[in-house]
């Protein structure tokens, strides 16, 4: 599998010092109240960002939603560009954690392809606002988001090109391997960007077969005559 994975998110250290790391508060010590409340700021960018989207969202909806204050928002992020790097972070990683679940997890006897891609749709379907966010509102944001992306649209191309190489090696580790796998994935992404746009990612579900036979008519080597 893929060596670099997307970058960690922000580490949720005490600045208060060691000291303050033993003490508790309504059971949380320092540090996972720290934790907590970014966790809270993460899930409120997301859900502000989709609903509102990115440009009618302040950090003022942020706070609010996540029920906090702006001391606590800029002890995490430094503007509204960074909290969308936040959502789309987290967002994107469980995206590829959970695809990354199902292949490792699969048996012998299921068609990986439909694995892989049923995974990446429901888990898509499963958080409407986390997926607008990545479909949609995380577009040309900043250029940190948009590298973040373009990390995320690379590590899901060497997902594709790995099981690729299972049945044709020698194609998937070819000069072509690695623009045809971006291309797969391109086939994954845009029709679900498409569903987004159209207010229809519920019927993202029903689209899997004809994915699945996409991707594999791209990726099946063509029997020779």
């Amino acid at each position: 599998m893929v060596a670099h994975a997307l970058p960690p998110e922000n580490p949720t250290q005490d600045t208060a010092g060691h000291e303050s790391r033993g003490r508790r508060y309504r059971g949380l010590s320092a540090e996972e109240r720290r934790a907590d409340q970014r966790r809270r700021l993460v899930r409120a960018a997301i859900d502000e960002f989709a609903q509102r989207g990115y440009h009618r969202t302040s950090v003022e909806d942020i706070v609010r939603s996540a029920k906090t204050s702006r001391t606590a928002f800029y002890a995490f992020f430094d503007n509204r560009e960074d909290a969308m790097y936040g959502a789309l972070q987290t967002s994107l990683r469980n995206l590829l954690d959970t695809v990354r679940h199902a292949l490792l997890n699969a048996s012998p006897d299921q068609n990986i392809t439909e694995v892989g891609v049923q995974a990446y749709v429901k888990c898509l379907v499963s958080d409407p606002n986390a997926a607008r966010v990545i479909l949609l509102e995380g577009v040309g944001t900043s250029p940190e988001v948009n590298a973040l992306r373009s990390r995320m649209r690379r590590e899901i191309a060497d997902l594709i090109r790995d099981l690729w190489a299972e049945y044709d090696p020698a194609t998937a580790g070819g000069p072509h391997g690695l623009p045809m796998s971006v291309g797969v994935f391109g086939i994954l992404f845009e029709s679900m960007v498409h569903l987004a746009e159209t207010n229809r990612l519920d019927d993202a579900l029903s689209l899997v077969p004809a994915l699945v036979d996409a991707v594999d008519r791209v990726l099946t080597p063509t029997p020779t005559a």
